[in-house]
C-alpha cells in the first residue's frame, strides 16, 4: 500500500476508512488475545466455530477497506499539493479598479498581478498542470507552459530541475508576503456552522453488540460430529455389571459371582435451530457500516447463544437433587461450609458412577456467592481456588469451574464430564435473492443434539430452602 496522507489532510470518508480499518484489527488481536488466556488455568483454547468464521469475514473485510484507501490515497497526495497554492493565491477580487493596465500590477478586472505570478482559480487546474508538466506526458515531452505556471506559483512537481525547486520556493514566498501586507484582504473566519450542508456525519468503528455468544458449557464438554443420518441415534450404556466372587471350594462354582453384562441405551434427538431474515437490497448497498455484516453477526452469535442455552439447562435439570450432606445453610455461610458440601457432592457422584469429578459448573448466582469468598481466602495466602470478575473460567478445590450464565439460579454441579454429551452438525449461512421486493433472504442454523448418559454420576449442591 502506498505512503498514506497526514491524518490532519486526509478526507473525512478516507479517515472514516481507516477507523473502520483500524477498529478491525483491534477486534481481531482482541479475539486471539482471548484464545490465548481463555482456557482452563488461562492456557490457550482453540478459536470457536463462531470465532473462525468471524475473524474470516473480518479479513475479507479489511481486503475491501484497502482496494478502496489505495486510490484514494494517491488522490490525497495531489490534492495536497493544490491546497498549498489555493491557500497562497486566492481567486482574483471582482472590484475593479481604475487605471488599471499591464505594468500597473492591476488588471482591469481588478485581480491583483504580479511579475511571473500565476493565479490558479482552483485544485483541479493545480492537478492538470502537474499531469502536463510530467516527463511522461505526450509520449515523454512535457508541457512548458504547464512547467511555467506551476514554478511562478511555487508550485514543486515530477521531474523539476533542483535549481527550479529554488525559485519556486522563492515564488511562494513572495506570494505569501504580498497576500499579507495587502490591506484590501480583509480576515474572514470560515466556521462548521457556516457549511451545515457539506458537513459529513461519519459512523466511526463496528456495530456494539450487548450479546455474549461464548458457550462455556458447550465449549467446557466439546461438540461432538453430527454428520451421519437420521432423526435421532442411541448411545451404549452399561446399566448391570456381571459379577466376581471368592470361590470358597475348588473345583466348584460355589462362591463365585454370575450375572448378566446387560446393555442399555440413551437416545439423543437431533434438534433444529436457526433463524432468518428478509433484507431490503438498500439496507446493503446503503449502510456504513454495512448491515448486512451486523445481521450475519448477530445470526449466527444467536445460533450459539439459544443452543448454550438449551443444552446448559437440560443437563441443569437432568441432575439429581442434592443429598443431606451436599446442602449449606441458608444465608451466609463461610467457604469451609462450601467445600463441606462439595465434597459430599463429590462422593455422590463417585458412588454413581465410580469415577472421580473432573469438573465443576456454576449458575451466575452460585458465581457471585463464591467469588468473594474465594478472594478474600486469596488474600490470606490460602489456595480454595482461583476466580476473576473478568472471565467465568477459573477453579474450585483444584477442579475446572465453568460459569453457564443460562443455567437456573441455585446451581452447582460437579461430576466427570464424559457423562454428557453434546453434538453439533452447523448448517451455516443459507442465502436467496427475492427479485420481486429487490432484497435477499438470509438464514443461519444448525443442528443439535443433546444429553445425559448417566445422570447419577453427578451430585449437587444447593442451599437450604
Amino acid at each position: 500500500m502506498p505512503d498514506n496522507p497526514t491524518p490532519a489532510s486526509r478526507s473525512p470518508f478516507l479517515t472514516s476508512l481507516y477507523g473502520e480499518r483500524h477498529d478491525l484489527e483491534a477486534f481481531i488481536e482482541r479475539t486471539v488475545q482471548g484464545a490465548m488466556t481463555g482456557g482452563t488455568d488461562g492456557a490457550r483454547r482453540d478459536l470457536s466455530q463462531t470465532e473462525q468464521e468471524t475473524l474470516s469475514r473480518t479479513r475479507t473485510r479489511i481486503g475491501e477497506l484497502d482496494s478502496q484507501i489505495k486510490p484514494l490515497e494517491e488522490f490525497e497526495q495531489l490534492r495536497s499539493a493544490g491546497d498549498t497554492v489555493a491557500r497562497n493565491y486566492p481567486r482574483p477580487t471582482p472590484a475593479a479598479q481604475p487605471g488599471g493596465g499591464e505594468g500597473t500590477g492591476r488588471t482591469g478586472l481588478g485581480a491583483q498581478t504580479h511579475t511571473r505570478s500565476h493565479n490558479y482559480r482552483s485544485r483541479g487546474q493545480v492537478i492538470v498542470d502537474q499531469l502536463r508538466a510530467a516527463p511522461q506526458h505526450m509520449g515523454g515531452q512535457s508541457d512548458q507552459d504547464a512547467r511555467e505556471r506551476l514554478l511562478s506559483a511555487g508550485v514543486i512537481f515530477a521531474g523539476v530541475a533542483d535549481a527550479d525547486i529554488a525559485v519556486a520556493r522563492s515564488n511562494a514566498r513572495d506570494a505569501a508576503n504580498r497576500l499579507a501586507n495587502d490591506p484590501s484582504q480583509a480576515r474572514v473566519t470560515q466556521v462548521t456552522a457556516d457549511t451545515p450542508g457539506v458537513l459529513p456525519v461519519s459512523i466511526i468503528g463496528e456495530v456494539m453488540n450487548d450479546v455474549d455468544a461464548a458457550r462455556p458449557f458447550i465449549d467446557s464438554l466439546g461438540a461432538k460430529p453430527l454428520g451421519f443420518a437420521g432423526e435421532s441415534f442411541k448411545r451404549p450404556v452399561i446399566t448391570a455389571h456381571s459379577a466376581v466372587g471368592k470361590q470358597t471350594t475348588q473345583a466348584t462354582s460355589t462362591g463365585m459371582g454370575s450375572q448378566k453384562l446387560v446393555i442399555g441405551s440413551v437416545s439423543f434427538t437431533k434438534e433444529t435451530w436457526g433463524g432468518y431474515l428478509d433484507v431490503s437490497r438498500q439496507d446493503i448497498d446503503w449502510t456504513s457500516p454495512a448491515a448486512w455484516d451486523a445481521i450475519l453477526n448477530d445470526l449466527q452469535e444467536q445460533y450459539a447463544l439459544q443452543t448454550e442455552n438449551a443444552a446448559g439447562d437440560a443437563f441443569a435439570a437432568a441432575v439429581p437433587a442434592a443429598t443431606a450432606g451436599s446442602t449449606v445453610a441458608t444465608g451466609a455461610q463461610p467457604l469451609s461450609k462450601w467445600i463441606e458440601a462439595l465434597y459430599a457432592a463429590a462422593a455422590t457422584s463417585y458412588t454413581g458412577a465410580g469415577r472421580l469429578p473432573d469438573t465443576i459448573w456454576a449458575s451466575l448466582d452460585m458465581w457471585t456467592t463464591l467469588g468473594p469468598l474465594i478472594e478474600s481466602q486469596l488474600a490470606s495466602n490460602q489456595q480454595p481456588g482461583s476466580t476473576s470478575p473478568g472471565s467465568f473460567v477459573g477453579d474450585l478445590l483444584r477442579l475446572p469451574r465453568i460459569v453457564v450464565p443460562s443455567m437456573p439460579n441455585g446451581t452447582l454441579v460437579l461430576g466427570p464430564k464424559r457423562w454428557t454429551e453434546v453434538y453439533e452438525e452447523r448448517i451455516g449461512l443459507l442465502t436467496a435473492v427475492l427479485p420481486s421486493v429487490l432484497g435477499v433472504q438470509v438464514a443461519y442454523g444448525g443442528y443439535v443434539a443433546y444429553n445425559t448418559l448417566k445422570p447419577a454420576a453427578f451430585g449437587r449442591v444447593t442451599k437450604t430452602p
